[in-house]
């Protein structure tokens, strides 16, 4: 049988509790760091492009449902008038004003109306606002008037008399004032605004260009607002690479 000593014993510990030395680990160290940094940096840089394409995404869906809102309220422009009035206030490169029945709020007189009288009797004038405009629409034309009071479930006070004899079935129409503007400021960026009876809000940020264009029937550019059927939009936000062009028909 072999004889384990005690010197045999101190050879197995020693190379059993080998381990490296101070530059294996530094080595080791450096090379785990390089590959920590180049991991964070493959992940910062997709996370800045996520977050470039998502930025992107936002403001092209901000843009159209701004560009959406613009041309179904200009498309209200027209309703409820008769051929030959103008549809509106102001009607400018980049700024346009007219009245609209944005919340569909309408009624009909109950019976007849005799000239000069300031009280309408309506089927539904329940929460129509003192101040607000009203358009009333016969067969054969339309007349401005406001209230002169909150409107009440059947009857509406006007703040001017009634200039003629209004039939039974006559339409009431509660209008809002809309205008859409271009806001520049002193540092060059521009904003289009939109105006609703005197409150304003932002409707789209950093504006590059907003244009618009009052076209004919023939779609020729016309001054004449009376002559007015589509309304030509050119809009370019900063963000957006593509300038987008909508043409919105206001009376058939």
């Amino acid at each position: 049988m072999t004889r384990v000593t005690t010197n045999t014993l101190r050879q197995f510990w020693r190379m059993g509790c080998a381990g490296v030395s101070l530059i294996e680990l530094l080595i080791a160290l450096t090379i785990s760091s390089v590959a920590i940094s180049g991991a964070i940096q493959i992940f910062s840089a997709y996370g800045l492009r996520f977050a470039s394409q998502h930025f992107t995404m936002v403001s092209n869906q901000e843009l159209r449902i701004g560009l959406d809102v613009l041309c179904s309220e200009i498309r209200l422009a027209g309703a409820g008038l008769l051929s030959g009035d103008s549809p509106f206030l102001k009607a400018e490169s980049d700024e346009i004003e007219f009245f609209a029945n944005l919340s569909g709020s309408a009624t009909i007189l109950t019976r007849l109306t005799e000239t000069g009288q300031q009280e309408l009797p309506v089927e539904e004038g329940a929460g129509w606002p003192k101040g607000k405009q009203l358009l009333i629409c016969t067969a054969a034309h339309c007349a401005w008037n406001r209230l002169a009071a909150d409107g009440r479930k059947q009857a509406l006070a006007l703040t001017t008399p009634t200039a003629e004899q209004l039939p039974i079935h006559t339409a009431v129409f509660l209008l809002n004032r809309v205008r859409y503007y271009l806001k520049r400021y002193e540092d060059g960026t521009q904003r289009l605004m939109r105006e609703v009876d005197g409150g304003a809000s932002t409707l789209l940020a950093d504006v590059g260009e907003f244009q618009l264009h009052y076209l004919n029937k023939e779609g020729r550019v016309t001054t004449d607002l009376r002559e007015v059927v589509r309304v030509r939009v050119t809009i370019w936000v900063r963000q957006e690479r593509s300038i987008l062009v909508r043409d919105i028909a206001i009376r058939i």
